[in-house]
């Protein structure tokens, strides 16, 4: 007979049923994420996790959720919400796994899938729901699914959940939770928007990575990927179609380039226009004032005619040409992350200019990851994802009753058009046109009370140069009244007992 294999002393106090789904997993050994998470997940803490794919986070927050189930009763203890379908069946897996000699019952839920199979899984007692929000607010909304019974939520990647519309969605379901649970975060990133996300589920969470120092969540995530100058334009509007930004100021070196940068993006179709110091007063004063009332999502400029320039709601700095000097970076990316909201900087390096960028890192002590450019079919993957959260929200924004008559009745049109060539491409033109109109909602933001100005500005800005005074946001969004026949939210005080009622 094989003796057991031998647990690090992490895993030495869970039950015996446990360990024996741990040693199937073949974790004998927990990861850095492991064992820094399972220690405060086990008093019942909230928390942030900042952990990347492949880090061992399904175990850090798996094995917490499975030794706090009572197997014997056929309620919903757990909900895991994520980003993909894929990711839901890896999760789900492991989870059952973990489980698997408790008898843990652990049921997926994701959309484009059929419902007999997770309708038979709800009604043979899931104890664990792991799924995208979508799907799990379909069951919801129908009243197959019950959350009075979950003593934990976890929010999976985060940064994904968000970057793919879910936030509407999350907001809702966050209405059928109870107010005495445990929350916990995970995430590769931690911008500002994740941290706001955080205030709406978490409660006094602590927060926890697995890398030396503790990484404090940042405001502004700078970035960096290597193009070859031939294909630099075509890079340049893959990335703004896979980041789908929601606005963004494109920084060129010379007129020259803004010119051919923001003729070549409007050829694409592509909301964007341009100020250089070739334009007149009047053109750049209308092109600013349509980025700032949120008429204009690109605006092409460079170093010397953005001067001055004060946008709270910029969301993403790309820096076409590489800057010139390390002064010129901090200019740039400066003019993001204001306001107490998130930022993204991404600067585009080809051939001499990598040597200089690792200059000016140095000198800035800024950190930037360098990530690889998005292909072809991983932009695909991502519009696919992003059309089918919108669709699901508005067909579920249809009464069941009206869906025969204002949506399948046109299945039957939709199964010709696919049979040919131009059918094909009718159906693509029309999920061009769809995600060009229809923007997933992606921002946890909220105007506070009391707004006070901004106090950052430019310095040296010339006679062309355009402010305006920042609002200070609080990013939690409003907990309006509920509509009739809603959960309750968790409105009032946020002074509650954890999972094993704990005084929090």
């Amino acid at each position: 007979m094989t003796e057991p294999t031998e647990l690090h002393e992490v895993f030495a106090d869970l039950p015996e049923g446990l360990q024996n789904g741990i040693r199937d997993l073949g974790w004998a050994t927990p990861t850095p994420v492991q064992s820094k998470s399972l220690p405060p997940m086990e008093e019942g803490r909230d928390m942030i996790v900042q952990a990347h794919t492949g880090s061992g986070k399904t175990g850090a927050f798996g094995i917490p959720i499975v030794r706090a189930l009572d197997p014997l009763k056929p309620v919903t203890q757990a909900l895991v919400m994520l980003p993909t379908r894929e990711l839901a069946n890896q999760v789900a897996g492991e989870i059952a796994a973990l489980g698997k000699h408790l008898g843990v019952r652990c049921l997926p839920i994701y959309g484009g899938v059929g419902y007999t199979q997770q309708l038979e899984g709800i009604e043979a007692g899931a104890h664990v729901v792991v799924g995208t929000p979508g799907r799990i607010l379909d069951h919801l909304g129908s009243g197959n699914l019950n959350f009075d019974n979950v003593r934990t939520l976890v929010l999976d990647e985060a940064d994904e959940l968000l970057s793919l519309g879910f936030w509407p969605d999350m907001r809702e379901i966050e209405k059928y939770l109870p107010k005495e649970r445990q929350s916990c975060l995970f995430s590769a990133t931690i911008p500002e928007r994740v941290r706001s996300l955080s205030r709406v589920f978490l409660n006094d969470p602590v927060f926890v990575s697995p890398a030396e120092g503790q990484l404090a969540p940042q405001q502004i995530e700078h970035y960096f990927m290597v193009t070859t100058a031939q294909e630099k334009e075509a890079n340049l509007a893959r990335i703004l179609e896979d980041e789908d930004p929601e606005s963004a100021i494109i920084f060129c070196n010379t007129k020259d380039d803004v010119r051919f940068v923001t003729a070549y993006l409007q050829r694409l179709g592509l909301d964007a226009d341009q100020i250089s110091g070739d334009l007149s007063q009047a053109a750049r004063e209308q092109a600013m004032a349509r980025i700032k009332g949120g008429n204009l999502r690109y605006l092409v400029a460079t170093d010397v005619a953005a001067r001055g320039i004060d946008i709270s709601d910029l969301s993403h700095v790309i820096s076409y040409s590489a800057p010139q000097s390390p002064e010129i970076y901090v200019h740039r990316t400066g003019r993001t992350g204001r306001a107490g909201k998130a930022g993204i900087a991404i600067s585009l390096v080809s051939g001499l200019d990598i040597g200089n960028f690792r200059y000016l890192q140095n000198v800035n002590k800024i950190e930037i990851k360098e990530r690889k450019l998005p292909t072809e079919k991983d932009t695909l993957a991502r519009l696919r994802a992003r059309l089918s959260v919108k669709v699901e929200q508005e067909i579920r924004a249809l009464p069941e009753r009206d869906r025969g008559a204002k949506i399948d009745r046109f299945i039957p049109m939709v199964e010709d058009l696919v049979a040919n060539k131009d059918g094909k491409r009718e159906l693509a033109a029309l999920c061009a046109f769809y995600l060009k109109e229809h923007k997933p909602e992606t921002t946890v933001t909220e105007t506070r009370a009391a707004a006070t100005p901004d106090s950052t500005s430019d310095s040296g800005s010339d006679s062309g140069s355009d402010s305006a005074d920042d609002e200070r946001y609080n990013t939690a969004p409003e907990r309006g009244p509920k509509s009739k026949g809603s959960r309750p939210g968790r409105s009032g005080s946020r002074n509650r007992k954890g999972p094993r009622g704990r005084k929090r």
